[in-house]
């Protein structure tokens, strides 16, 4: 049993119900949840109410985990210097582009091809720890995608649906974890 999902799925499934009860007691007009030019207040109910559910069927269902002496963590020294020289370069890119967007007015160049140049640094940053053997990072991997999916949306929408997305994102994140838990892609790239 995962005690932080299970609470983090009955704090969600609370907050889904005080929104729940809010939008019902109070007039439409007074509960704000704006997708493009259309007030959706049942919105965020339902998602932290599918999130909760999630939350709470993943942390019910995962297996007690037995306390037994764990043997120590094995650095490989070769992995950690490979993945040392991938953010760095990772880093070389984003300092370059950058740079680059500092000498670019933005009537030029979208905003939203800043969003996608960030989120595709971090993806090819995860794509080549995976091409080469090490584990990639769910944090860097999450951000590309919303980055992306960002800069796509900022370029071809008028309306401002970031935080409709980064929910559904984060959604698929949970759905999809415990396949890639069980396959152990992301974690320190310095353990082998």
């Amino acid at each position: 049993m995962n005690k932080s999902k299970l609470i983090g799925g009955i704090i969600c499934l609370a907050i889904a119900g005080l929104l729940s009860i809010l939008n019902i007691m109070l007039s439409a007009d007074s509960m704000m949840f704006m997708v493009g030019d259309q007030n959706m207040p049942w919105v965020p109910p339902i998602v932290l109410g599918i999130v909760g559910i999630v939350l709470i069927i993943i942390g019910a269902s995962s297996k007690a985990e037995e306390i037994v002496d764990e043997e120590p963590v094995e650095i490989d020294e070769e992995k950690s210097a490979l993945n040392k020289r991938l953010e760095s370069m990772a880093w070389g890119f984003f300092l370059i582009m950058l740079g680059g967007f500092m000498f670019v007015p933005e009537e030029i160049i979208k905003g939203g091809w800043w969003s996608i140049g960030v989120g595709l640094i971090m993806l090819a940053l995860n794509a080549s720890r995976y091409f080469n053997g090490l584990r990639m990072s769910g944090f860097t991997t999450f951000l590309g995608i919303i980055s992306v999916i960002g800069g796509v949306l900022d370029l071809i929408s008028t309306s401002n649906i970031d935080g409709a997305v980064l929910l559904i994102v984060l959604g698929a994140y949970l759905i999809v974890k415990p396949y890639l838990e069980k396959r152990q892609l992301f974690g320190k790239a310095e353990i082998s």
